[in-house]
């Protein structure tokens, strides 16, 4: 009953209302001026107000309508996609990038996922990595191939590291053999590298060293050097083969100080002599080489051959390597007082080899307390002493 009254005064009020609003109409139109940059509106009053009314409503209702569009949700929905899609290729870009070394470039790839909001990739792949010693690993690695192959080369990456901490080198190489691309990741390269030279694939290890990229000249002297001691190693007392290991080497790298060494080695060990003696002594008259002359104490040839050339590359000050092969060669030369003078100078800079073979030189000349006072500072680490 008091909602019927109340509804009814309401009725009331409201017809009382628009009729004196009707009248005032009707007495007094009034006047509404509007003017804007030379632009004149001259119109009644009330159909002034009733034209600023029904642009309100105009707006309310195309507020109304976008709302129910729900256009800003789509605007929004649109935004978070694009960040969303963002972030997912940034996560990929610093994963990349951190597999080739470029650790600068790797975290401004993150510091962009963590602009656009995250990336459910990234702790999909921390996940896989922490995971690395499980023994779920298997069914981690699969389950993250499936669900995102774009990093599937990650994902091959961390494979191959687990392979390697498990000393699975032959399954090691035969995974960076089916994908060659991973290889060129830095810390998997030379690990790559380490598991061809312990699998005695020295020539292979040529090939690689010296068709890789963004090394560094002495790094890649240096693991060259490696293969081609393990390569010549490997074909030790084979004949012809050391020179296949030659045609994997350019001009200058066959002329590199330890790679010529290698080369000795092998020819002493398929009873080519003569050869390695003409290249021993390429190598020992190179600066700062004389130190492989004991080389020399290996090649089957004329020893007076061997002390004549040594003679000739006498350095003004002999290190412990020339005055211990000096010694020797004197020796077999039976050369003795040349012999001992060259071994005590051997001994006083150091070399304990040249003290003992001294020691043993004396006692073979019937010196025997000399020999025995030798072994005695020989034993104590004492190499200052004189014989006289």
């Amino acid at each position: 009953m008091r909602r019927l009254v109340v509804f009814v005064l309401s009725i009331v009020l409201t017809l009382l209302i628009a009729g004196a609003i009707g009248q005032m109409m009707v007495t007094d139109l009034g006047v509404l001026l509007i003017t804007w940059n030379g632009w004149v509106l001259e119109t009644t009053f009330w159909a002034g107000l009733g034209l600023i009314l029904g642009i309100i409503v105009v707006v309310l209702a195309l507020v109304w309508l976008f709302r129910r569009l729900a256009f800003f949700r789509l605007v929004r929905s649109f935004k978070q996609r694009r960040q969303h899609k963002i972030a997912k290729k940034e996560t990929q870009a610093a994963i990349e990038h951190w597999l080739a070394g470029h650790e600068d470039d790797a975290i401004k790839s993150l510091q962009r996922v963590a602009q656009a909001g995250g990336s459910e990739r990234l702790p999909q792949a921390v996940s896989l990595a922490l995971g690395l010693t499980h023994s779920d690993w298997p069914e981690r690695f699969s389950t993250f191939t499936a669900s995102d192959p774009e990093l599937k080369n990650f994902a091959l990456m961390l494979q191959a590291e687990r392979y390697w901490q498990t000393n699975q080198h032959e399954a090691f190489l035969v995974l960076l053999a089916d994908h060659p691309e991973i290889t060129q990741v830095p810390w998997l390269r030379e690990r790559y590298w380490q598991a061809l030279l312990l699998g005695g694939q020295g020539r292979q290890l040529i090939t690689r060293v010296n068709e890789a990229i963004n090394i560094q000249p002495d790094e890649r002297q240096r693991w060259l050097v490696q293969a081609v001691e393990g390569a010549f190693k490997a074909v030790w007392g084979k004949a012809e083969e050391g020179a296949n290991v030659l045609r994997l080497l350019s001009r200058a790298q066959k002329n590199l100080p330890e790679v010529i060494a290698a080369e000795v080695r092998y020819l002493i060990s398929v009873n080519a002599n003569e050869a390695a003696f003409k290249r021993l002594k390429q190598l020992l008259q190179m600066p700062a080489q004389v130190e492989h002359c004991d080389l020399l104490l290996n090649v089957a040839i004329d020893n007076k051959q061997k002390l004549e050339f040594m003679q000739k590359i006498q350095p003004q000050k002999p290190g412990l390597v020339y005055c211990r092969t000096m010694g020797l060669l004197n020796i077999q030369l039976q050369i003795w007082g040349n012999a001992r003078s060259w071994l005590e100078q051997g001994w006083q800079l150091g070399d304990r080899e040249s003290g003992l073979r001294l020691a043993e030189l004396l006692q073979q000349r019937n010196m025997h307390a000399e020999s025995a006072e030798l072994y005695k500072s020989i034993a104590q680490g004492q190499n200052q002493m004189s014989l006289g």
